[in-house]
């Protein structure tokens, strides 16, 4: 119980800090956004304010150009699933496993032709660096502004460099976890090994294949490595044995705080075989509280299901059609939460 527990809290503990990290990102760019504005209107003013209000405007938007040029060049680079090091060896597992679904990666593109682009011609532009800010102090001194021109470089280089460090770190500090998590969830999300209880599932898959001849569960029964999807195909195929969601919910309850919980499946499943256990209760006149245990474990699994991802809204209504051949939320037919949910 502890173990579950804790597991359950770092996963919540750790999706709590991507969203501050994405949120704190956002908080700070409308800060930024909203001070130069407010540094923008300051300079119109006469005087000292209206020195301010220019010096308010520079650090910021060469703070703004800074901060681009830190993203560009700290995008990180997604590899694909089985992309490893040319040194490694071909026959590692790495190398044996093969990507289905990219990312578009033309964010990374852009990222390496600006990043190559502004550094040539700022190589070849550096000579000409004293020349432009003489230019920039000129400009300052013709619109009276004597006391900002003699800093307005300093202002502008602080700006520069301390937009680019910020964004440069934060992107690789925080933002490249978000563009992993992203990652693997689009491209690995069932191809990670399943978590416990392989052997259990391989055997199972075994027992299936010489009872029902299905050549898939004798393939996952033989595979190397049992993966969140084989253990998906098994938990299906147990749903038509007779009491086998039994053995389903019992598998569910250890994966259900892996990452097969990020799996709308895997969900799926589990409001299937709770809705059969559902079942059996109900007909076997069971204790209104275990029949009460059970319909709330549907209508859990069903809205992780649904929130995951919203497609499985079709899915999950028709298991509830009590003439279907699968029919196993069939007791949820006119269950007005059911509705709501899957409506």
């Amino acid at each position: 119980m502890l173990r579950v527990f804790m597991r359950r809290w770092v996963t919540d503990r750790e999706t709590r800090r991507r969203d501050q990290y994405a949120a704190l990102l956002a908080m700070v760019g409308l800060i930024c956004a909203g001070l130069t504005l407010a540094f923008l209107l300051l300079s119109q003013a006469p005087g000292m304010a209206g020195a301010m209000g220019l010096g308010g405007v520079i650090l910021f938007a060469s703070a703004a150009a800074g901060g681009a040029l830190g993203f560009l060049f700290s995008v990180p680079r997604v590899l694909s699933v089985g992309e490893t090091n040319s040194k490694a060896p071909e026959t590692s597992k790495a190398a044996q496993t093969v990507r289905l679904l990219g990312s578009n990666t033309n964010l990374e593109r852009i990222s390496e032709w600006l990043t190559t682009m502004i550094v040539g011609v700022g190589l070849s532009q550096i000579t000409s660096v004293g020349e432009h800010f003489a230019n920039f102090t000129n400009f300052l001194t013709r619109h009276n502004f004597k006391t900002v021109a003699a800093v307005g470089p300093f202002i502008l280089i602080v700006g520069l460099v301390g937009g680019f460090v910020f964004l440069y770190l934060y992107t690789r500090l925080y933002l490249s976890p978000l563009f992993l998590h992203v990652e693997k969830l689009i491209s690995r999300l069932g191809q990670e090994e399943v978590p416990t209880q392989e052997e259990r599932i391989r055997e199972i898959a075994r027992e299936l294949a010489e009872k029902t001849g299905a050549s898939i569960l004798r393939y996952i029964a033989n595979v190397d490595r049992i993966t969140l999807d084989h253990t998906m195909h098994v938990l299906s195929a147990l749903l038509y044995e007779d009491e086998g969601y039994l053995t389903v919910l019992d598998i569910g309850e250890d994966l259900a705080d892996t990452v097969a919980g990020e799996m709308p499946r895997f969900w799926y499943l589990m409001a299937a075989a709770n809705g059969q256990r559902h079942h059996q209760l109900l007909e076997a006149g069971a204790p209104a509280p275990e029949q009460a245990k059970a319909h709330k474990a549907v209508l859990e699994a069903v809205q992780k299901a649904v929130d995951l991802d919203p497609s499985f809204k079709r899915r999950l209504a028709d298991l509830a059609q009590p003439t279907a051949r699968d029919n196993d939320l069939q007791d949820f037919a006119s269950d007005r939460r059911f509705r709501k949910i899957v409506g």
